[in-house]
This record gives C-alpha cells, structure tokens and sequence, in this order.
C-alpha cells in the first residue's frame, strides 16, 4: 500500500517500524498468563507523520491504514504473517465452481455504540468503496481480486457499467450471512486480503448521519476492531483504548496506546533513551550508536516494503523518452545509499516485486534465480551514455528536474544523495521539493512533480499486489505510464486464477515487460533496524498488511 496498501513512503511509525505493510494469525483467544503482566498496560510510540485520513475510502497509505486496521474489524485479521478468522465465524463455503464463497459472521459482534455488525454493513462498506461519488482511492483491490463486475465498475471509460456499485458481487443472504461471487475461481490470496480497510465493513446510518464530518475526528467514527480511537490531536499526536466490545477483547492486554508525533530521528532516539517511548527505529549512525548503547534492544530484519522513484512522463514530455529513463536508473548507486544513509538491514534493489515475498507453484521464490538485485542497473558510464542518446533525441543539453519527497530529517539526507547522485550526468540540475506526508500525496496524486521517492508495502501476499498498480489508469499509477503488453498479461494473470502456473508466469513476464520500460526507478528493498524495550512482548511486525500489529502485545512487569 502507498497503503498497502496500504503505498507508504515510511512515515508511519517510528520509520523503521513502518516499513514493514494484512491479516492476523490466531486471534481466538489469549494464552498469555496474567501472572508476570504490569499493571500499567500503555505502550507508548512515536509517529514520523500525522494521520492523513481516517476514511477508508480514502486510505492509500500505511499511516491511515494501522490506524484502521487497529480499530476495525473485516472478515480476517492479520498476524505474525496469517491470516485468522476475525468477524467470520470460519471458513466459508464454497461452491463447486469456485466462484461464490458464503461466509457465515461471529454471534454478537457489535460496533463500539452497541449495535450489531450485520451482512449488509459488509455489503454497503464494498459498496461506498467502488460509488465513485465517495471517491474511493483504493477500490482496484476488488477488481485485484476477480470479484464479480468489479474491474467493469471500477472502469471510468466503460460508461454502461462505471459507478454501478449495486452490481458488485456480494450480497447479504440474510444479517448474519455474506455472499460474494467472483468472474473466475476465487484468487488464492483472497482471504488475507479481506482484513485490508477497503474490505470491512461500514453502517449506513452512521455514515449518512455524519455527512462531510465522517472520519474528520475521533468522534466522527465508530469502531468494531480491537481498539477505538479515543483521541486525535491533529499534527501532535493521538490515543487508542481496548475496545470492550471487540469480540475478542480478551486477547487484548493493551488498555492505551499513545503515539506522539515526532519527525526527527534524533528527538525519537532520546525519548527512547529517557523513557518516554518504548519502541524507535534507527538508521545510519543511529544503528551503530544504539548497538553500544543499548545492544540487547537491537533488533534486525529483512521485510517486503519496496521504495523507488516514480518518473512523471504524463506532465514531463522529456521524461517519455527511454534512454533518459535508463540514464536515471543507471545513475544511482543503490549499494552505497543504503550501506552509508540506512545501515539497517535494507538491500539494494531493481525489481518491483520483492525477494523473500512469497513463492509459486514451483516452490520458488518470485525472485527466482534472479540475482539479489534483480535486473541489471548499468553503470555511472552507461548512465552517462544513455543520457547522451537521450539529449540527441531530446534536442537539449540541460535538463532540470523537480523531486517531490516527504519531509523529515532523514529524507534531507537521503533527497540530497539521490539529487547529487543524478546531477553527476552533466547538465542535470535537481531541485529537491520536500513536503508534509498529507500535501506529498496531494501533489503526486495530482502530477505536480517530476521525481517522486516512494514506496510500496503489500496489500496481500501475492506478487500481483505490487504489479497491477502499474496498468494504465490505475489511480497509484502516478507516472502515467502506459503498455498494453504488460496490462494484457496483468490481466490474464488476474483472469488464470484456475491455472495458477500459467498465472505466476503471466506475472514474472509482466515484471520484465515493466522493467525494460522504467516507468519507476527501483532502488532499495527495506529492512529496518529497531530499538524495543525488553518488557514489550508480542509486538508484530507483519510483511504484508499493517506495518504493525499490537493487538495481541502485553508489558510485562518492569
């Protein structure tokens, strides 16, 4: 996700801690014992960004998307990297074409005021998530999914069928039964994507009753998930509480959760040391200080976040051209950036789907024999020789370039490397435009940049969810890219969920299609380095889905 799920470009939670983007293992109940728990049970956190929205038809990114995951509720929760039933009382059934699957929900599941969940809160959320008068940013995961009419209704060029939400396949068989039909048989990672934002469920009469005030705040939300959000202070911070009517609130110890928004790494780096945090991710220095410091607080690992600079060639003639596009891919040095700026596990890259994701019907990783890094990069002379083609094609000798990043203290650093590594093509000039989170989605959202430093986390565990993103017209295609060869194969994956070696394959040439274009400079594959406090136990960093999960965390005495 820019979201995904939920695309993000870091700035949720204590960076490292975000980097990591659904479902949840075993969430049934709780084995831990009382004996050893503090009294206290609050976990306090640092956020490198404000919340963008609460909206889950607006949610496109991994700070918004932990929000909701953690204070609501879908079919199936994520964690520790499965998925578990969470408002379904078990596996649906499926009928012998493996097109319709009918899902029983729990007894008693309630919303945070009372009332019960039903089928038909399912059936209007899916709804509100492809009506294109509440503008949904994130709807592509029905059509993603194969679910029935849903690629026709999410198509603004297909006038007899866009907006006509009510033919989605799903239905509410009665309030406790939900029916969903799909095109082909049903995709294999369709139940882990059924605990993403887009896939829970709404009421109607709350939404309505709200209006334009829905999500604006803390008390323009209801909740069905293992926490509500009992507090938003805009730009500072905000509060969760364990939700009592969560149906399975006993697995909950956590009765707070404080996150306070902090952008420098320094300042999050000191409330860890003086207390005032329990959790803080480290990069560059920060690793090497921390591990002297506070060694048994170290923690390491490799996860499935994918960053990369989107390249404009929708407002940027100039950026169409190919060998300019190669030129800028050749031109960085990916090894060093993220040994010197990050030092925490992260590797560099030039793939769009990452290594250790998850694997096909053979058994092997998507990656394959692929080296590490993925197809070859080129190097600083083969930059400097694509960029010379370039010019002659072009007819120009200068070229200036705006790069659009988040702001925060580390993405100086890191603007300024990536900046100084492509003004070494000469007559290259690069000026670097840093924005708040909320105003960096705006802009990109609406083309306002030529270099875009993003990423993306997974919405699901399936090499797709990091490439139908790139089809033309997809609202997270914000390069204005287009290649019909590879939206037929994306599509003909999508269309083989019966054949699932033919799928994978569709898949695996649809990345190379991809990467002989350059519609995104690739770059690093993130891994993050974290400090946690020893009595914080069960905190989840899953590798797809929210970046964190603390449904199940407890603080042991201390």
């Amino acid at each position: 996700m820019k979201s995904k799920a939920k695309w993000s470009l870091v700035l949720s939670f204590v960076l490292a801690l975000s980097l990591v983007l659904s479902a949840c293992g075993s969430s049934s109940s709780s084995s831990k014992s009382t004996t050893g728990l503090a009294k206290d049970q609050t976990l306090n956190l640092a956020s490198t960004a404000d919340i963008p929205t609460l909206d889950p038809n607006l949610a496109t990114d991994t700070t918004s998307t932990n929000v909701i995951s953690m204070t609501e509720a879908g079919l199936t929760r994520m964690h520790n990297n499965k998925y578990a039933w969470d408002l379904a009382a078990g596996a649906p059934k499926i009928s012998a074409d493996k097109k319709t699957v009918t899902f029983t929900l729990r007894k008693g599941i309630k919303w945070s005021d009372g009332k019960p969940v039903t089928a038909q809160d399912f059936v209007y959320g899916w709804h509100r998530q492809n009506d294109p008068a509440a503008k949904p940013a994130y709807n592509f995961l029905f059509a993603a999914s194969g679910i029935k009419n849903a690629s026709k209704i999410e198509d603004p060029t297909n006038k007899a069928w866009y907006g006509k939400y009510n033919k989605l396949g799903v239905k509410a068989l009665n309030s406790t039964t939900l029916q969903v039909t799909f095109d082909a048989p049903v995709p294999p990672f369709f139940y882990s994507i059924l605990s993403q934002p887009q896939f829970m469920p709404l009421r109607a009469d709350f939404v309505k009753k709200q209006g334009k005030n829905f999500a604006q705040g803390a008390s323009n939300l209801i909740f069905n998930g293992p926490f509500v959000l009992s507090k938003w202070n805009k730009g500072s911070g905000w509060t969760y509480k364990k939700n009592p009517k969560y149906w399975n609130a006993k697995a909950t110890k956590l009765t707070t959760v404080n996150f306070q928004v902090q952008t420098d790494i320094a300042t999050r780096v000191n409330l860890y040391k003086t207390n005032k945090i329990d959790m803080v991710g480290l990069t560059g220095d920060y690793v090497n200080a921390m591990k002297k410091t506070n060694a048994s607080d170290i923690h390491t690992a490799l996860n499935s976040g994918t960053f990369f600079l989107y390249i404009n060639q929708k407002t940027n003639k100039n950026l169409k051209n190919l060998n300019l596009r190669k030129a800028i891919n050749a031109a960085i040095d990916r090894e060093s950036f993220v040994k010197v700026l990050f030092n925490d596990g992260s590797v560099g890259s030039n793939y769009v789907v990452p290594k250790g994701f998850t694997k096909g019907p053979d058994g092997k990783d998507f990656r394959g024999a692929d080296p590490v890094n993925g197809y070859s990069a080129g190097s600083a002379a083969q930059a400097k020789a694509y960029w010379n083609k370039a010019k002659k094609e072009l007819g120009i000798k200068k070229l200036n370039l705006t790069f659009l990043s988040s702001d925060g203290a580390q993405y100086k650093q890191w603007d300024s490397y990536l900046a100084n590594q492509l003004e070494k093509l000469p007559g290259v000039t690069v000026t670097i435009n840093q924005q708040p989170w909320a105003n960096y989605l705006k802009l990109n959202q609406e083309f306002k940049f030529d270099l875009a430093f993003s990423g993306w986390f997974p919405d699901y565990q399936d090499p797709m969810t990091y490439l139908d993103m790139w089809t033309t017209g997809n609202p997270q295609n914000t390069t204005g890219w287009s290649n019909k060869k590879f939206d037929a194969l994306i599509n003909d994956g999508k269309a083989q969920t019966g054949n699932p070696t033919k799928r994978w394959n569709d898949m695996l040439q649809a990345e190379k299609v991809m990467m002989a274009d350059y519609p995104i400079v690739p770059i690093y594959q993130s891994g993050y380095t974290w400090a946690q406090k020893s009595y914080v136990k069960d905190f989840s960093m899953p590798s797809y889905g929210p970046q964190y999960d603390f449904a199940q965390t407890y603080i042991t005495k201390h």
